[in-house]
């Protein structure tokens, strides 16, 4: 029989769920405080503990916290609400195995409990090792979102906080990384050292090495008389967050692969190593696989960093958080003008909504700050939104046509002058005259705007810089 123990205490909650789970062929049992829970773990050993947060006396955490120490291999479901962010987090990252949202939908319990159990039957065939000691720090974040992709990545951000391997974030411009990395270190034992982040695009390349890596005295012309540590030494003990890694040259992939392999730097201009104890997260807006298919990017690096991948969805493909992102922001928002924001108007949430949003979350952060500054009420109206929203998608099916014949062209003419030259590497030569060519049609259509272009692009103003100069030198070439 499949024992399962319900710890709530809410004595209705309890016989439903007896009650659904003795029709589901499972052994139910209750408890109805952590602490009777835990005698009833340690006498009756169930298979599966679903477990409420809200307790009196101890807290369900807590509890979680001591099952996991007393007896590892009980698989925990949290019962917690469902726009709880912290709690999931905190819950994952003391290695719950799921949780069960407020109001209880008993198809997910169905689902879940059948997943525990396939889990456990796999366990039953596996020799028991000891548990880890988990950390039971809170995840401090600014992460908002109740959609199930960012119920997922609440669950990896607590898992990946649990250990120190190096993680990689994807995801388009925007979108947050930044904010996944620093809820990843909050939550690691890591979180009373440094977090310590450089956008690698940001950054020309003959700085990015010594601001990695620091320098000794003299090391180059202008270097300081004292050296300078990098930011490896400065991060030693806690996390290095390397945003925009695709940027990074050849011979510094090389250098940080190092560093990465022997937890060894070496500053410019230096005889001597140093040993640091540095967890590295990177994340990027470029796909690292297609650069590693044309050379552009390391093989080796791309799959250190690939141990763990973590994808953020873009802001189009989790509309229903956009409500809880705008709340999110307007109460952030107050406190700068000084002034209530109530909300803002259903026309106006609508047309937020049908919006694409391009530039993701940092976009809509950015829209509704400026609506609310606009503001002349404490209610956001269609009016003070940016003209851009309140057209919609400006991008017309016959400018898209356009967009798509200009290309074409470009495409047929750069492949007959391959094959009438005979050049080898034809696909590499083509994908830079169209990327040559998007960049020149962008830049024109918002009047040499670098901006504007680099966020419709989804790269930062640097990488666009850096691909303008370098088809510039092309074309001198």
């Amino acid at each position: 029989m499949k024992n399962v123990l319900v710890v709530d205490d809410d004595e209705k909650i309890c016989w439903a769920f007896e009650q659904f789970l003795e029709s589901e062929g499972y052994a139910p049992s209750i408890a109805n405080s952590a602490e009777e829970g835990l005698r009833r773990i340690a006498s009756d050993k169930p298979d599966v503990v679903l477990l409420d947060v809200n307790l009196p006396g101890m807290s369900g955490l807590e509890a979680l916290g001591e099952i996991k120490a007393q007896h590892p291999w009980v698989i925990v479901i949290i019962i917690t609400a469902y726009d709880d962010v912290e709690t999931t987090i905190e819950a994952m990252r003391l290695q719950a195995f799921d949780f069960v949202p407020k109001p209880i939908d008993l198809d997910i319990v169905k689902s879940t409990l059948e997943r525990a159990f396939r889990t456990q039957s796999v366990r039953s065939t596996l020799p028991v090792e000891a548990a880890d000691e988990s950390p039971t720090a809170q995840v401090g974040h600014r992460l908002v979102g109740k959609s199930s992709q960012m119920r997922e990545i609440y669950k990896l951000i607590g898992i990946m906080a649990s250990n120190t391997m190096t993680v990689l974030i994807e995801g388009e411009t925007g979108t947050g990384k930044d904010l996944v990395a620093r809820a990843i270190h909050a939550g690691s034992e890591r979180k009373e050292k440094p977090f310590v982040p450089v956008d690698c695009g940001a950054l020309p390349d003959e700085l990015l090495e010594s601001e990695l890596f620091g320098y000794e005295a003299g090391a180059f012309t202008g270097a300081k008389a004292e050296g300078k540590p990098g930011r490896f030494e400065l991060a030693d003990g806690g996390t290095l967050f390397l945003d925009e890694v695709g940027n990074m040259t050849s011979a510094l992939q090389v250098k940080l692969l190092r560093a990465l392999q022997t937890q060894e730097i070496e500053r410019l201009g230096a005889t001597r190593t140093l040993k640091v104890d540095v967890r590295v997260i990177a994340a990027t807006n470029q796909e690292l696989s297609e650069m590693v298919r044309r050379g552009q990017f390391r093989e080796d690096l791309y799959y250190r960093f690939k141990r763990i991948a973590l994808h953020l969805p873009p802001l189009r493909e989790r509309q229903e958080d956009i409500p809880l992102l705008i709340t999110h922001f307007l109460q952030l928002i107050q406190e700068e003008l000084g002034k209530p924001i109530r909300g803002i108007s259903a026309e106006g949430m609508q047309l937020l909504q049908d919006y694409p949003w391009p530039g993701n979350v940092r976009e809509l952060e950015n829209c509704v700050r400026s609506a609310a500054t606009l503001s002349r009420s404490d209610v956001v109206l269609p009016d003070d939104l940016p003209s851009e929203i309140r057209m919609g998608n400006t991008v017309s099916a016959a400018d898209a046509s356009q967009l798509g014949t200009t290309l074409r062209s470009v495409l047929q003419d750069a492949t007959k002058a391959a094959i009438a030259e005979g050049k080898n590497g034809l696909y590499e030569e083509v994908v830079a005259m169209l990327d040559k060519a998007l960049i020149e049609l962008v830049l024109d259509e918002f009047s040499g705007n670098h901006s504007k272009t680099a966020e419709l692009l989804g790269m930062s103003r640097t990488t666009l810089l850096k691909k303008i100069k370098q088809s510039s030198d092309a074309d001198v070439g």
